[in-house]
């Protein structure tokens, strides 16, 4: 395939993959559709692996790299960040709990369906399948594929807007604002990550710890 021809056929990838997400998650915000809430994570993961399969790219470029996760790990700034993250979580549902009591958790359990405690070994596993899976789709993808195209901070902003639509939860408006508001900060906090390494299993530290964390926190602060 013709270079220039190849390119073409990538971006139209990109942008027809990027429109399918936007699309599904408003969907999905607008009316929790399942179909939509599939739609995401199948044009996100499609799209991705495509265009890593057409452009045959290297593990020294792409976004999803387990040989380079070590050494992306040591790169500069990239610790400290992620400590960052893990001290934010707890700090930001301390202050939740502070604010608004009990009603905060019981809306952030009503839009997630993961097992419980009890359940460790199956909740780990649902954990680091779902994350992983949204790392890719919104970090590989959605940015790191899209800045390709756009720049930074555009796709970055949009991107972040996306995650945190695709967790809508309707409920008391306040508390609503709270918790999209939350997640779009994590999101902006992912991407820089992502930006600093390339690699989406770097963003998914922090992202799957915080959720235990969370999933740990919640029986000893709301229980």
């Amino acid at each position: 395939m013709p270079n220039a021809s190849k390119k073409d056929k990538v971006k139209i990838i990109t942008l027809l993959g990027m429109a399918v997400m936007i699309i599904a998650v408003a969907i999905k915000a607008a009316t929790s559709s399942i179909v939509a809430a599939a739609a995401i994570h199948i044009a996100g993961l499609a799209c991705f692996f495509i265009i890593e399969g057409m452009e045959k790219t290297p593990d020294s470029e792409s976004g999803l790299s387990f040989k380079r996760f070590f050494s992306d790990l040591k790169k500069p700034g990239v610790i400290p960040l992620i400590l960052f993250m893990l001290v934010l979580s707890p700090a930001e549902m301390l202050l939740s709990k502070a604010v608004f009591g009990r009603a905060y958790i019981d809306h952030v359990l009503g839009r997630v369906n993961m097992p419980g405690l009890d359940q460790l070994p199956l909740l780990l596993f649902n954990q680091i399948v779902a994350v992983l899976g949204e790392e890719i789709e919104f970090r590989a993808f959605f940015v790191g594929k899209g800045m390709k195209h756009f720049s930074f901070w555009p796709v970055v902003i949009v991107g972040a807007v996306l995650f945190a639509a695709a967790h809508f939860n309707a409920g008391a408006a306040e508390i609503v604002a709270w918790d999209l508001g939350g997640i779009f900060i994590d999101a902006i906090l992912f991407a820089l990550l992502y930006r600093r390494t390339g690699n989406c299993l770097i963003s998914f530290i922090p992202h799957f710890l915080n959720n235990m964390i969370g999933f740990f926190l919640v029986p000893i602060l709301f229980g």
